[in-house]
């Protein structure tokens, strides 16, 4: 995971919590799941070297179109699936 965010900016808005005496934040709260969400996003699966596999086992009978859709059903379900785990 890469932050965008220069330590100095970490630091200014660190400052700016204190001072206003909360804390600011964008975005999902995954609260105590965190950890789960960041082990996901580091752990996925590049669409580019799924599809190239399909292609290798299936090309010959599957068009590319049909492959790009199998490996999107595929996909959603994946990530349905771990949503699932996420939130138990």
């Amino acid at each position: 995971m890469e932050f965008k965010i220069t330590e100095a900016e970490a630091r200014e808005m660190a400052k700016f919590e204190e001072e206003v005496g909360c804390d600011i934040s964008a975005g999902a709260d995954w609260g105590i799941h965190l950890d789960k969400v960041i082990e996901l996003a580091l752990n996925r699966v590049e669409r580019g070297k799924f599809i190239d596999l399909l292609n290798e086992e299936f090309g010959n009978v599957m068009s590319p179109a049909e492959i790009e859709e199998l490996a999107s059903s595929f996909q959603m379900q994946i990530q349905e699936r771990l949503a699932g785990k996420i939130r138990t």
